[in-house]
């Protein structure tokens, strides 16, 4: 009896103190640590409007007409269901408490992080190792964004699916059967419905079959890689069929014109290159990186690092087989994101931070692999160097944090470290006027349309703000502007037709509001400012500007 109680204690006592328990339970604390603010920080006017705190659906919670219509809409310019559902169910549980969806945020990241460790120790990475990768991906602070940023929702899903795919993956290359595959593509099709970032997925656990799982030896390579690639054509008809979805959704109304072919792959080349050095020294982030010339140099040398690494990586595969499957990971994954297809938010940035959250795994994966073999005769400085590597980045990300805590802060920080950002400047004229900050507010709009002179959004904004503060006069040749740049734009005609109201010009007014009508018949805005100018004219012409509320910025 003695020595089994003995046995019995011994045996919690190893299982409390197994490496990977206590991995875990270090890669969560570390987490929470940099990230638990969020649960104090506000919406963020760039996005969150449109995902949560102005979409009529979702601000009705879960109800049957929103589970339809999430399944249906492309609107945002693509379809994630899944992603919708999340914000319904998060409206349904905290309303409109900003802190309750930044935590499901941070606990989707959380439980990524962890999946992704015990993922890696499965596919045979060592424990230490393997926490070193799922380390840099809590806290590196490229991924601040993503966890950040309430509209990144399906950032964190696809993150999640993505990593329980791969564990799932393991268990089923390491014993095949129907079962497991099937868990394998349902975590794909759920991924899939939160973000199309998923599409590479099939192309990634081809690059695990040859390292680290083996599944290429014991034949002809050709071979091998046909029937993996059999293997996988559901998944690769899925996300087929997603692309081919999220192109043609993204594409309707839109141009990819943004810039010429020539420019997006410059663009693309650049955009490659700065993610890898910002891996390494990531600092000046911003949400919004203004598409910039693209100097001959800079393409030239960019283009030539990532060839000079993908050829050494394929000439290297059977020695360093870790850089052949981390790299391409990096180049396969970041593919959709870098802009040779220009749509979305894409069109007027250059490249991301967010778009990092999952390809950047292949590249902590040669880190963790890589630098141990280097110092392989100085084990206790290699563990050294890691956790310092881990360290600072916690400590970047902190500081990065910190700029998200709300809209002026965040648009600050983002025009005082980037050059000719005009959205930025857009952005923080909007949260400066929905602080009642307006003479900042409208130095922010003219210094956005200086910027882009072009854009009918921006004269828009800037024209609302101008009838708010009795500049109708101004206001009305912004919102003229603005038509005549985009013939289409519903709002622009309400705001032109509102300012010849404010100055007693009501005969004036209603074909703008009609023709608002004509572009959008629900518009019931629309109908009660026509209603207001036809009474007006019965009466004779003026009723006065003062009866009459004009829009409020966008």
């Amino acid at each position: 009896m003695t020595v089994s109680t003995e046995s019995t204690s011994h045996s919690k006592l190893s299982l409390r103190c197994d490496p990977a328990y206590v991995a875990v339970l270090l890669l969560v604390v570390l987490t929470l640590m940099v990230f638990l603010p969020v649960g104090h920080f506000g919406f963020i006017d760039y996005d969150d409007d449109k995902y949560v705190t102005e979409n009529p659906h979702v601000l009705k919670g879960l109800t049957a007409d929103g589970v339809l219509w999430a399944f249906k809409t492309t609107e945002i310019g693509f379809w994630q269901p899944l992603s919708w559902l999340s914000h319904m169910a998060d409206v349904g549980m905290f309303g409109l408490n900003a802190g309750g969806h930044h935590m499901v945020n941070l606990l989707f990241h959380v439980f990524s992080t962890v999946i992704l460790f015990f993922a890696l120790t499965a596919l045979t990475v060592p424990i230490w190792r393997s926490a070193f990768v799922a380390a840099l991906f809590a806290v590196h602070p490229m991924h601040v964004e993503s966890v950040a940023w309430i509209a990144e929702r399906k950032d964190m899903l696809s993150g999640f699916f993505w990593t329980l795919a791969i564990l799932a993956y393991v268990y089923y290359a390491k014993r095949p059967g129907l079962g497991r595959y099937m868990a394998v593509l349902g975590c794909f099709v759920l991924g899939l419905m939160s973000k199309p970032v998923m599409v590479t997925l099939p192309v990634v656990l081809l690059l695990l079959d040859y390292w680290p799982l083996g599944r290429f030896a014991g034949g002809g390579i050709q071979e091998k890689a046909r029937s993996l690639a059999i293997e996988k054509l559901p998944m690769i008809g899925l996300a087929v069929a997603s692309g081919v979805i999220t192109f043609f959704t993204e594409m309707a109304g839109r141009t990819i014109e943004v810039m010429p072919l020539k420019g997006r792959v410059a663009n693309a080349a650049v955009s490659y290159a700065m993610y890898v050095i910002k891996m390494f020294y990531p600092v000046r982030l911003s949400v919004i990186y203004p598409i910039g010339s693209m100097g001959g140099w800079n393409v030239i040398f960019a283009v030539c690092a990532i060839g000079i690494v993908s050829v050494a990586a394929v000439w290297n595969m059977k020695r360093y087989p870790y850089i052949f499957t981390g790299w391409f990971w990096f180049l396969v994954v970041m593919a959709p994101s870098v802009g040779i297809v220009k749509f979305g938010a894409m069109m007027f940035q250059s490249m991301a931070d967010r778009y990092t959250y999952i390809p950047y795994i292949g590249l902590f994966i040669i880190a963790a692999m890589g630098v141990p073999r280097i110092l392989k005769n100085y084990r206790r400085l290699s563990g050294v160097l890691c956790l310092a590597v881990v360290l600072i980045c916690a400590f970047l990300s902190v500081k990065q944090l910190t700029y998200w805590k709300d809209s002026i802060t965040l648009f600050t920080r983002v025009v005082s470290i980037t050059k000719d950002n005009g959205l930025a400047y857009n952005n923080l004229a909007c949260a400066l006027t929905q602080k009642g900050r307006d003479l900042e507010a409208l130095a922010a709009f003219k210094r956005a349309i200086s910027i882009y002179p072009n854009s009918a959004v921006i004269h828009v904004n800037a024209a609302n703000l101008m009838l708010w503060t009795n500049r109708k006069d101004d206001a009305l040749m912004h919102f003229k502007t603005a038509i005549a740049l985009d013939p289409d734009i519903s709002s622009a005609y309400i705001g032109a037709g509102v300012a010849l109201l404010m100055l007693n010009e009501p005969r004036e007014a209603i074909p703008y509001f009609e023709k608002a009508l004509v572009l959008e018949p629900n518009l019931t805005a629309a109908v009660s400012y026509l209603n207001a100018a036809k009474a007006q004219v019965a009466l004779g012409g003026a009723a006065g500007g003062s009866t009459v509320n004009p829009p409020k910025t966008n």
